[in-house]
């Protein structure tokens, strides 16, 4: 018995053993301050957000899609909100059954939001103890790439931007109006 245990023991740490090669010829630079470079889009297979655009967003595997989505590492789903005053708590649920459980979750808003409601986000978020960040949608798809590259268990929640450049009707003749009485004055 006694040399069945030995026997055992011998063979697990023959069998745990590393096998090192060297060889000859180095490949490159090996001396110290050695670079190295990875290039993130090319060669992880995450899905990361290359563009946010008014209509949606762009990935790094060249699809585009249109409206708000929840991002995951690996997958995107269409999320159903049409903006930051529709996410509730049936909205974030959807966060709430990953599994494994996120370590952050990136809430991108469209557009400026008032501090009450992003208390109101905290406070559901805090209720499913998720950590969080609530931030412009333009920042948080950079927050989300960074966290994935980093590692972390991290999904978004993300509505594409609304840019307003095209000022309203009243917004123009106050404008004009404006324009008009230097003009006066000036004469």
């Amino acid at each position: 018995m006694l040399l069945e245990n030995k026997l055992f023991l011998v063979k697990q740490l023959l069998h745990n053993t590393r096998q090192f090669h060297s060889s000859r010829f180095k490949r490159g630079y090996e001396g110290p301050g050695k670079t190295t470079m990875e290039i993130v889009n090319l060669t992880n297979t995450s899905l990361l957000i290359n563009k946010c655009l008014q209509t949606g967003f762009k990935m790094n595997d060249n699809s585009f899609i249109v409206g708000p989505i929840a991002i995951f590492p690996t997958g995107i789903l269409s999320w159903n909100v049409g903006s930051t005053k529709d996410i509730n708590e049936a909205s974030l649920s959807l966060f709430t059954i990953l599994k494994p459980p996120l370590d952050i979750l990136v809430l991108g808003l469209e557009t400026t939001y008032e501090y009450n409601r992003v208390a109101e986000l905290k406070k559901i978020l805090l209720k499913f103890n998720i950590r969080n960040e609530i931030l412009p949608v333009q920042v948080a798809c950079g927050v989300y790439n960074f966290l994935l590259n980093e590692g972390r268990c991290v999904a978004a929640g993300l509505i594409p931007p609304i840019i307003s450049n095209i000022p309203n009707k009243s917004e123009m003749m106050l404008k004009t109006s404006t324009e008009d009485k230097k003009l006066i004055d000036s004469t």
